[in-house]
């Protein structure tokens, strides 16, 4: 599923939602050449299992338990 968002001409918020990418892609394209404001893709990753990023880390743990490890380096 994907959605796209744009600013209408009366600046209202308006979205509609497409099944196929490529429709929903040349859609957000012919919204953009029209001039329409602010026009923007999104999709719902159906095979995502946890949650985006990391809230916190504390003592050393992330919220799963795991060990946080990551060391930045510079070369």
């Amino acid at each position: 599923m994907y959605k796209i968002y744009w600013t209408a001409a009366d600046g209202a918020a308006r979205s509609e939602d497409y099944v196929d990418m490529v429709e929903a892609l040349t859609e957000a394209n012919r919204l953009r050449n029209e001039g329409r404001a602010y026009v923007a893709m999104v999709s719902e990753n159906p095979n995502q299992v946890g949650r985006m990023g990391v809230d916190a880390v504390e003592d050393g743990r992330l919220p799963g338990g795991e060990a946080y490890t990551w060391k930045m380096r510079r070369t």
